[in-house]
């Protein structure tokens, strides 16, 4: 089991391969990178961030490649299917890299409906939590969209739930 210590490594490590990242000092990010993966391996967030460097980088030998990177973002979403940043990604390799926008949309519309998803998770959360305030019309604004994000996916059994909230709201004030 990690430790906190450990944790708090991994994001030493994160922000530092961010500072050279925005330094564009890309070989050493991913040296960075290599080297968190290394202690942590198999994690989706390091996975597509290598992956991501590894796009940037002049291809040398011996060096990473384009299907190195296709291989990190294929494990990330293995990893965790809810990665949605693993899901963008692959959606642009396989766009930018391999001109394949068939199998590039595929992705982009997975990344969409998780980012839907959680959002709707998020909105009701909130709503929530700003009807135990009493703060009601921001409840209610919350509930609308995650009901609008629900009917645009014609997820009919969590768009009854959002509308039995919003019944209840006005009912309940």
């Amino acid at each position: 089991m990690k430790t906190a210590k450990s944790a708090d490594s991994l994001k030493r490590g994160i922000a530092k391969v961010l500072r050279l990242w925005n330094d564009q000092e890309y070989a050493l990010a991913l040296q960075q990178v290599n080297s968190l993966l290394e202690q942590w391996p198999n994690t989706p967030y390091l996975l597509v961030m290598r992956a991501d460097l590894t796009q940037l980088q002049d291809v040398e030998e011996g060096e990473p490649t384009l299907g190195d990177a296709r291989g990190d973002l294929e494990l990330a979403v293995i990893l965790d299917e809810e990665c949605i940043s693993a899901w963008i990604e692959l959606g642009y390799c396989q766009f930018v890299h391999e001109d394949d926008a068939v199998a590039a949309i595929k992705n982009f519309r997975e990344a969409i409906r998780l980012s839907r998803k959680f959002l709707k998770d998020a909105l009701i959360g909130q709503a929530k939590a700003l009807l135990e305030l009493e703060r009601d019309a921001e409840a209610m604004t919350c509930l609308a969209e995650a009901y609008t994000l629900t009917a645009k996916r014609d997820d009919k059994r969590r768009g009854a739930e959002i509308l039995e909230e919003l019944r209840h709201l006005r009912h309940a004030r």
